[in-house]
C-alpha cells in the first residue's frame, strides 16, 4: 500500500474515489443561483471564535470527495497545533461560496484552502481576502491564480484524461486491467485488431463550468485527436452533466441508457460515476462505465476479487488518487505559506512533515497554466485485484 500511496496521492479520501468528485451529495441547483448561502459544515471550531482558523471549504456538503480531503488537511494542521474548520456551502454555486467566504474574511480566518465551483465570480471576495493578508491555496479546482498562492494538483490533467479514454476503450473492447503502464500499448495492439463499428463515448460530469472536470474533458479530447484512435473510435464525446447532485446524475445516466447511444460512460465525479452504476446496475445495460470513483462507493459495481470476471460488472476498473493525502498536501502548503514565507512562486518549495504512509516529502511549486500548482500524486488503477485492499480505506 506504501508504495501505491507514493504513485498516487489521491485527495479524496476515501481516498480515491468514494466520493471523489462528489458522491453523496445534495441537490444543487443551477450554477449562479441567488439563494443566500445555507449553512456549511463546521468541524473543528465548531461555533467558535473563526479568528486564526484555516478554513477548507470543498464545492458543496454532502460530498464525500470534499470530506475525505478535509479529513487529511485537518489532520496534518490539527498536529501542528493549529485550528481548522470545514466550511462548504450546501448549493454547488459560486454565489453560495462567495457569500460564506466574504463572511470568514470578515472574521479574520488564518487561511482559505478552497475547491472553486467555477472559473469566474471570486475575484471581489478574493482581492478582500488578499488586501487582509489571508492566503488562498486552491485545490482539486483551481482558484484564479492572480489570488491564490498555489494549486494542489491531484494528478497531472493530460494524464487524467488520458486514462480515462485508454481504458473506457479496453473496456468496451471486453480487455481487462492490462497493468501498470500498459494501457496506451495495450489500446494501440487492440485497437489495431478491431473491424467493428466505431467505439462511441460518453462523459457524465459535474456542472457544465466546472474549471477541474472541464480540463480533464479538454485532455480526453486531446488524447482521442491521437491517430490510432481514427476510424474506431468517435472522436466526439456525448456529454452530460448532473452538477454533483445524485438525483440529477441519476436522470442523465437514465437519459445514456434511454438512447442507448454510447458503448462506456466515463464519469470524472464521484458523485456521478456512483449514480450511474446503479442507473446501469438496475436497468441491466450493456453500456459499461468508467471515471473516477472511491472503492466504498463502488463496490456494489465492480469486481472485488481477482477470480471474478470483471465485465460481469457494470464497472471493471475506474481510477482515483489518494484524496486523505491531497488534502494533507494541501494543508502542508498552507501551512507553508503562513509559517514559512511560501510564495508559490516557480521552483519555491516546502516540506511536509511524514503523514500516515507518506515519508516526509519536498513539494516544488511548477508552472501550472497561468499560475503555479504543486504535483500530489498520479491516476491509481481500482481493479479487482486491489478493490477489496481499498474498501475500506476510500
Amino acid at each position: 500500500m506504501k508504495n501505491w500511496k507514493k504513485l498516487v496521492a489521491l485527495g479524496m479520501s476515501a481516498m480515491m474515489l468514494a466520493s471523489l468528485a462528489g458522491c453523496s451529495t445534495t441537490s444543487a441547483p443551477a450554477e449562479g443561483g441567488s439563494e443566500e448561502a445555507p449553512a456549511a459544515t463546521d468541524e473543528g471550531g465548531k461555533g467558535g471564535d473563526m479568528e486564526g482558523t484555516h478554513v477548507f471549504m470543498f464545492k458543496s456538503t454532502g460530498n464525500s470527495f470534499g470530506d475525505l480531503m478535509y479529513e487529511g488537511f485537518a489532520e496534518y494542521l490539527e498536529a501542528k497545533g493549529e485550528k481548522t474548520a470545514y466550511k462548504s456551502p450546501a448549493e454547488t454555486t459560486v454565489a453560495a461560496q462567495v457569500q460564506m467566504l466574504d463572511e470568514l474574511i470578515t472574521q479574520n480566518v488564518a487561511s482559505i484552502t478552497i475547491s472553486t465551483n467555477g472559473d469566474a465570480g471570486y475575484d471581489e471576495v478574493f482581492k478582500k481576502a488578499q488586501e487582509k493578508g489571508i492566503p488562498i491555496v486552491s485545490v482539486d479546482s483551481e482558484a484564479n491564480p492572480e489570488y491564490r498562492i498555489c494549486h494542489t494538483n491531484q494528478a497531472e490533467t493530460q494524464d487524467i484524461g488520458s486514462y480515462l479514454v485508454q481504458a473506457a476503450v479496453l473496456i468496451t473492447l471486453g480487455v481487462d486491467y492490462p497493468g501498470d503502464g500498459k494501457m496506451e500499448e495495450t489500446v494501440k495492439s487492440e485497437l489495431g485488431k478491431y473491424s467493428g463499428d466505431e467505439i462511441k463515448l460518453g462523459v457524465l460530469s459535474a456542472s457544465i463550468d466546472t474549471p477541474v472536470q472541464n480540463s480533464w474533458i479538454a485532455a480526453m479530447e486531446t488524447e482521442l485527436a491521437k491517430d490510432f484512435y481514427a476510424g474506431k473510435v468517435s472522436a466526439e464525446l456525448d456529454k452530460k452533466y448532473g452538477n454533483d447532485d445524485l438525483t440529477e446524475s441519476t436522470t442523465q445516466a437514465q437519459a445514456f441508457i434511454a438512447e442507448n447511444a454510447v458503448d462506456c460512460i466515463i464519469s470524472p465525479t464521484t458523485v456521478g460515476i456512483a449514480a450511474a452504476g446503479q442507473a446501469l446496475k438496475s436497468a441491466n445495460s450493456e453500456i459499461r462505465l468508467t471515471g473516477l470513483g472511491l472503492p466504498s462507493e463502488m463496490q456494489s459495481f465492480m469486481p472485488k476479487s481477482a477470480d471474478e470476471d470483471a465485465f460481469e460488472y457494470v464497472c471493471p476498473y475506474m481510477m482515483l488518487w489518494d484524496v486523505i493525502h491531497l488534502g494533507a498536501v494541501s494543508g502542508a502548503a498552507t501551512y507553508a505559506a503562513v509559517t514559512d514565507g511560501f510564495d508559490g512562486a516557480a521552483g519555491a518549495s516546502f516540506e511536509m512533515d511524514a503523514f500516515r504512509d507518506y515519508e516526509a516529502t519536498t513539494y516544488e511549486a511548477y508552472e501550472s497554466g497561468e499560475g503555479t500548482a504543486v504535483l500530489a500524486g498520479t491516476p491509481f488503477i481500482f481493479e479487482k485485484n486491489n478493490m477489496a485492499e481499498w474498501i475500506d480505506v476510500l
